[in-house]
Parts: C-alpha cells; sequence; structure tokens
C-alpha cells in the first residue's frame, strides 16, 4: 500500500500525499466542499467547469488542451458530485513523471503552473469570466442536467433522493436545476469562484511515486495569501424517517417502470450496514437478486445501495407495471427475512468476499487512492483497504441483524408508462 499522510497547510485547507513507487505520473486534485444548496449549486458547478477549461494565459479549452498536449499528453479534469449534504467540485491535472521527459523538461512543475492560474488566475475582467469558457460551461451543465432523464434507471434513483431527502441538502441535485442553470450570469459565476476560494473546505491530494515538496509549497502559498474562513464540515447526518411512507408515481415515455424504495436507519455502524446491505441487495448472489429477480420473476433488475453519509438504503429495480405491488411487498418480505436472522454463514461469507473483492481495486490507479483516503477523511478514520476489511470482517450475525431491524421504509418512487 501506499505511504499516505495528511495536514492543513492553511485555514480550512488540507494537504495529503499519497506515495506508490509503481506509478509512473503524478496527479494533482483539488477539491472544494461546500454546503450543497440548491440555489447555489449551478453557479458553483459553472465556476469550476470555467476553471478547468481556460485561464489567464490559455483562454478557451482549445488553448489549455493543446498546451497539455504538448507538455507529453497531460490532461485537467473537472468533476462535480455529491456527498451527503455536501457539494464536491473537483479540478485536478495528471501528467508523466519528470524522469520519463526526453529531454529533462520540469513537465510536473509546468503542469501545476497551470493548475494553479487555473484556480487564482482565471480568464475574468471586471468581475465575470471569460464570454467563451462561461459559455461553453454553461451549455455543458446545461446538456447534463438535460441527459439525466435518458438514463431511466439513474433518473429513478435521482428522484427517490429528491423526495427522501426533501428539505435536505441532499435532496438537491450536484448540478442545479435547468431554471437555475439557465439563469446564471457570467458575474454570478465569478462570484460563486470568489466565494468557494474563501469559504469552501478544501482537501488537495497530490499521488506520485515519489514526494514532490514544490506542490506543497506552492500550494500552501497560494491558499495562506486569500482571506479565508477556518473550516470544518461535519459529513455524517442521518436523515430521520418520516412518519408515514412518501409515494411519489410520475409518467414517462417508458416502456419498463421503475420502482424505488428509499429506507431510513439510525444505525451509526456503517460496517454493519455496509454487510447487511451486501447480503441484502449488493451482489448477484444476494437475497433480493437470488428470490426477487431469479426465483419469482418479478423485475429485470434489483439492486440495494448504502448511502452511509445519510444513513439510508436505496432499493430499485426495473418491473413490468402489473408486478408493482408483487414486487414490493416481496422486498419487504425478503428484509422481514433478514431482521429474522434468516440467511447463512455462506451469505455472510460470499458477502465479505465481494467487499474484499472490490476493496482489492485500491491503489489500481491515482483516483482509486484519492477516493479512498477522502472517504477515510469524510469519516474521520484512516484504514487502509486491509484494516477496513478487518472491521467488516469483525461483523456480528447480531449486528446485522439489528442493522436490519434499524430500516424503516421511507419513501417509495414509481416510474411508469405514459
Amino acid at each position: 500500500m501506499a505511504n499516505y499522510s495528511r495536514k492543513v497547510i492553511a485555514d480550512g485547507v488540507g494537504y495529503s500525499t499519497i506515495i506508490d513507487p509503481k506509478f509512473k505520473t503524478n496527479k494533482v486534485q483539488v477539491m472544494f466542499i461546500t454546503d450543497l444548496l440548491k440555489e447555489a449549486a449551478a453557479e458553483n458547478a459553472i465556476a469550476v467547469g470555467v476553471m478547468g477549461s481556460s485561464n489567464c494565459k490559455y483562454k478557451n479549452i482549445s488553448e489549455i488542451t493543446a498546451k497539455l498536449n504538448a507538455l507529453y499528453g497531460a490532461t485537467i479534469n473537472v468533476h462535480v458530485s455529491k456527498q451527503g449534504d455536501y457539494q464536491k467540485l473537483s479540478i485536478g491535472v495528471t501528467s508523466i513523471h519528470n524522469r520519463f521527459a526526453l529531454e529533462g523538461e520540469d513537465i510536473s512543475g509546468e503542469v501545476l503552473e497551470i493548475l494553479l492560474d487555473c484556480i487564482f488566475n482565471p480568464n475574468a475582467q471586471n468581475g465575470e469570466f471569460g464570454n467563451e469558457p462561461f459559455d461553453f460551461r454553461k451549455k455543458d451543465l446545461l446538456d447534463t442536467i438535460d441527459a439525466e432523464i435518458n438514463n431511466k434507471r439513474g433518473y429513478a434513483v435521482l428522484q427517490a433522493h429528491r423526495k427522501a431527502f426533501l428539505n435536505e441538502n441532499s435532496g438537491n441535485s450536484p448540478y442545479g436545476d435547468k431554471e437555475t442553470a439557465g439563469a446564471v450570469t457570467s458575474a454570478q459565476a465569478y462570484s460563486a469562484y470568489k466565494k468557494l476560494l474563501s469559504d469552501a473546505q478544501v482537501e488537495i491530494y497530490f499521488v506520485g511515486s515519489e514526494e514532490d515538496p514544490s506542490v506543497e509549497e506552492k500550494m500552501k502559498q497560494a491558499f495562506s495569501s486569500l482571506e479565508r474562513k477556518s473550516v470544518s464540515n461535519e459529513f455524517v447526518a442521518l436523515s430521520p424517517a418520516k412518519n408515514d411512507v412518501c409515494r411519489y408515481e410520475e409518467k414517462l415515455d417508458v416502456k419498463q417502470c421503475k420502482m424505488v424504495m428509499a429506507f431510513k436507519s439510525d444505525n451509526e455502524d456503517r460496517y454493519a450496514m455496509k454487510l447487511m446491505n451486501t447480503i441484502l441487495g449488493g451482489t448477484p448472489f444476494s437475497k433480493l437478486f437470488l428470490n426477487v429477480r431469479e426465483k419469482l420473476s418479478l423485475c429485470y433488475y434489483c439492486a440495494a445501495a448504502y448511502t452511509p453519509l445519510k444513513g439510508a438504503v436505496f432499493i430499485d429495480c426495473g418491473i413490468e407495471e402489473d408486478n408493482i405491488e408483487k414486487t414490493e411487498t416481496e422486498i419487504l418480505n425478503q428484509l422481514e427475512e433478514m431482521k429474522k436472522g434468516n440467511f447463512s454463514q455462506e451469505d455472510i461469507d460470499n458477502s465479505l468476499l465481494s467487499i474484499a473483492n472490490s476493496l482489492k481495486g485500491v491503489g489500481d490507479t491515482p483516483s482509486s487512492y484519492i477516493n479512498w483516503y477522502y472517504g477515510c477523511f469524510i469519516h474521520d478514520e484512516v484504514l487502509t483497504p486491509a484494516q477496513s476489511l478487518e472491521r467488516y470482517s469483525s461483523v456480528t450475525r447480531e449486528q446485522i441483524i439489528d442493522a436490519a431491524n434499524s430500516l424503516k421504509l421511507d419513501t417509495v418512487y414509481v416510474m411508469k408508462g405514459e
């Protein structure tokens, strides 16, 4: 495993290094973490998008891409996602290690300067972003929002999240909605960018084969020069279950109906919850797959996903309209069996093997390392994948049963054909 360390380099700014000798590239990722507010999500998404497609020297995506291509195919990436009640906005660069440069060029140094300019010296003037990168990123965001409905399964889960976490930040989309995104001006996006620099929690990750002190030095210098607030976010915020089950139906142009059932839990043992979820519906040998799909042929797919930051389990399935009620009844029946402890040691062992297999992928890529150690950060517990597997392996049958019994049906979303 890699050598990992984290330190605070400025108010609300963490800097982590992940060193693994097998890598031939360096990756620097800068994350801005802020409250996921409906009115601000689109502005933030456009702001970080503009950062990733231009700066004061390279005015648009074509210019910056051409420059990075000349640096042995270096890349810049932007990613927007939801982490519980927070919006995570990332901008990062990847480049080959300097030892592979044919003429001994400082590739890593040049790429880092481009990233720093993107963050601290954007293509902006008089309180507004440049027209070209702003228009490009705004259109890109609107296209992303429009495309959400094309993936009907993903859209159904998204709608279930909105209903389950109503009046909570987690119910909002990290992209905002079409109305708010369409109304964002260049000045508003630039104002959001300045607010991210001053108010957001910032986590920086450097992944490479060896330490590069210059990255920490330059990041520390850049962020220390800003007027920043001291930030400390509480990422785990279990969502309370509603008194009555919320049922919501939507009609769209689909042949296959979708149903998503959201369950809430007040159980804070995420290892027991994850293992319970895996046995219930997290694998092709889970209770839901083997019984609801295979044995009874009630649906085309049926899977469960655990959201630890909100203490929720979402079970989603693709079904014929005639089978909606039968499928819901059988899903609840399988959960009842879990609550009674009607699962075998083989079920536990197979689920542990599945979890172990997924943990083996940590470290295959720089991004997988970043995702892993960022997960450790938000749960305030630094573990290696091997140590995490030990935690899962120590979960008892009673803890799994307790986890199942903690689930309460909160929301049922159904998508039907028009």
